[in-house]
């Protein structure tokens, strides 16, 4: 471009038109993930005060909002030292460039902060989820400073504008405060017009931006707060609250990772938690460089079959510091969402996690058993129970006592949040604490971390005890659900309604570690009464059962576990799911939020909801339903195949055993 039309332009931008698609709209397309970049650029500029506004809860596009009420807007504001207009294109419009080798360092320049940005691509994050980047910014050396105040750069980036044409030079329109001057230093960007994002709630927000970040200053505050309330609702961003059981805690610090001849620095911890997780900012261990997270693993790719296995991966977490991986030899991928795991390093790093895993996978067992015997005796009252149906018999308060510390053994906490389950372990254990061969043969199996499914119900067949033998008749259901599964998805024929009968009855095939005892009469009434509303609401009907409702297909079929009500779309074998599909089954979803809202004391029971679609096809949805099902973390879909495959993973050990007990039977069969 010559010298003439350059003049013409004093913001400008050189990148690939290639590159904001790929290094903006691919790579960021969560509003957390968007947050915690320019919250990191603004920890990067010095600011000690950085202030969010933006609305909890909400839908940022494709929803119908009153004429009155202006378009959402997202706005983080600091008080760093800001940019010069030269700045801004130095540094801030130059994308791709690494600014430790473009600076000359890897500090800031007034604070000595370790810099989180490297690779230059963090400014374009924000195109993952809008079309409008407005960056305001004054500052910025106390020698741009003048006696009316600091110099101002106003830029406004359009992305249709960038993405419109050539690869040639991009030029930002200039905002109406450029050339000002402003009392205080500082930069403030504003997002606008967005694609269809959801903005989770103040608490799931809290614990997302918390766990991007691992920075413990007194320089450094970020208070996060609800643009859409009435009144003032807000949060601090801190550490990512964790309830750890503490006799399971490892400070790693002592435990620098082996690589060659020498030994790197590690700090942090991991532990158990006091409770499953539900939340996936709390899962695992995350693992932090230069105070940002750069990935999260559940088990360092340990292979299975170590103690604790299964406890460890719904009970696993902590938060490792490890400056290295974002040193000279960058080891952190291009969106910072993980580590590049094959290289030298990375491998020394997860073999060095694996040690832990096996480690702590030990110690958890006993704390997880101990703990989950001591609330059960809380909720369940035994002790109690058995002073009172036999006060003078002490072996048979014991017996009983032991059957159920069996029972409850391999159990999580989650667990004992149903009432009746807890109710219906206490009745199992009077029963089996008589039998007292049976109890010693138990003992022996729960001794083992991990027992085998198949074993136990094997053991209870041949009890005969009635309700011992009714968990053998649960896992033989699973059999044949799993076998009809199998049948439905072989025969390309089959509709929905077998679907939706059958996902209805066995909610376990979408989460295997489901019982049914999740399933009971609570949700019939939740079921009518959300209908009931919807209709009163909406004035059209709503089905949301596939059993009992013969004259016409459900809507969608509705399911709940402990804490958790689950809308799933159930589409027919090789369906292509519509755009306007998707949109009705999030509207049925925003729907049922609010409702819960409405009725607190049914949406306290269940503060998490989530849609599932399965469906083998999405290719018919638009690019904006697209990035809806890949950014909302409430929303996911799975093919009819993906499903079988992972109930038959989670089932293999037991589908296997009872699969070689039936073909023993038959040669038994056969050779009388």
């Amino acid at each position: 471009m010559d010298e003439d039309v350059q003049s013409d332009h004093k913001y400008t931008m050189r990148i690939s038109r290639l590159a904001i698609d790929k290094l903006g709209i691919r790579l960021y397309d969560r509003v957390s993930a968007v947050l915690a970049e320019l919250i990191a650029n603004s920890y990067d500029a010095d600011a000690s005060e950085v202030a969010v506004w933006l609305p909890w809860g909400v839908t940022l596009a494709g929803t119908v909002r009153g004429a009155q009420e202006p378009p959402y807007q997202i706005v983080v504001t600091d008080n760093g030292h800001g940019m010069t207009a030269d700045e801004v294109n130095e540094h801030y419009l130059m994308v791709g460039s690494d600014r430790r080798i473009r600076t000359g360092s890897d500090l800031s320049r007034e604070r000595s902060r370790p810099v989180m940005g490297r690779k230059g691509i963090g400014k374009l994050a924000a195109f993952g989820i809008c079309r409008t980047i407005e960056v305001i910014s004054a500052g910025s050396g106390e020698e741009d400073r003048t006696e009316a105040g600091w110099p101002v750069s106003h830029i406004v980036l359009d992305l249709d504008d960038m993405v419109h044409d050539t690869e040639s030079d991009y030029y930002p329109s200039v905002g109406e405060l450029d050339g000002t001057v402003a009392a205080q230093r500082g930069t403030t960007v504003i997002l606008r017009d967005f694609f269809r994002k959801r903005v989770n709630s103040g608490a799931e927000l809290n614990r997302q931006l918390a766990a991007r970040f691992g920075i413990e200053r007194p320089d450094w505050r970020v208070e996060v707060h609800n643009s859409a309330a009435r009144e003032t609702e807000s949060f601090i961003l801190s550490d990512l609250p964790i309830d750890v059981m503490e006799e399971t805690r490892i400070d790693v610090a002592s435990r620098p990772v082996p690589v060659g001849q020498e030994y790197l620095p590690v700090t942090g911890w991991i532990a158990y938690s006091r409770h499953p997780y539900r939340d996936e900012a709390m899962a695992g261990v995350r693992i932090y460089a230069r105070g940002k997270i750069v990935a999260q693993t559940r088990d360092f790719g340990i292979a299975a079959g170590f103690t604790g296995e299964y406890k460890l991966r719904s009970y696993l977490v902590g938060a490792i510091h490890v400056d290295w991986l974002d040193d000279d030899e960058d080891l952190v991928r291009s969106d910072r969402q993980d580590i590049i795991w094959n290289s030298g390093r990375g491998e020394a790093l997860a073999a060095w996690g694996r040690e832990l895993i096996a480690e702590i996978g030990r110690m958890g067992e006993r704390s997880i058993r101990r703990r989950v015997w001591e609330e059960f005796v809380d909720r369940s009252h035994i002790y109690r129970t058995l002073e009172a149906i036999a006060p003078g018999d002490r072996m048979f308060r014991e017996s009983v006592a032991a059957a159920a510390r069996i029972l409850v053994a391999n159990k999580d906490r989650a667990a004992l949040d149903d009432p009746s389950h807890v109710e219906s372990i206490v009745r199992l254990a009077l029963s089996l604490g008589p039998q007292r061969s049976l109890l010693e043969t138990l003992q022996q199996i729960a001794e083992d971390s991990d027992p085998r499914l198949d074993v136990v119900v094997a053991l209870f067949e041949r009890a005969r005890v009635a309700e011992i033998y009714s968990l053998g008749q649960i896992a033989g259901e699973r059999v044949a659900v799993v076998d009809k599964l199998h049948a439905l998805i072989d025969d390309r024929r089959s509709l929905e309604r077998p679907f939706q009968e059958l996902i209805e009855r066995a909610p376990w095939l979408l989460a295997p570690e489901w019982t049914p005892l999740g399933m009971n009469e609570s949700l019939t009434r939740v079921r009518a009464a959300f209908e009931r509303w919807y209709t009163q609401k909406f004035g059209s009907t709503l089905v949301t059962s596939a059993i009992g409702s013969a004259k016409r297909e459900p809507d969608f079929v509705l399911l709940h576990d402990a804490g958790e009500l689950w809308i799933v779309e159930i589409k027919r074998m090789d369906y292509h799911l519509t755009d306007e599909e998707y949109n009705r089954a999030i509207n049925y979803l925003y729907a049922l939020d609010t409702f819960l809202t409405e009725n607190p004391r049914i949406g306290d029971q269940f503060p998490r909801r989530r849609l599932t679609f399965i469906v083998d096809h999405i290719d018919r949805l638009r690019p904006a339903s697209l990035s809806s099902l890949d950014s909302d973390s409430r929303i996911d879909r799975r093919t009819w195949r993906e499903l079988l495959d992972s109930t038959l993973r989670a089932h293999r050990d037991f589908l296997e055993r009872v699969y070689a007990m039936r073909g023993l039977e038959e040669e038994r069969e056969q050779a009388g």
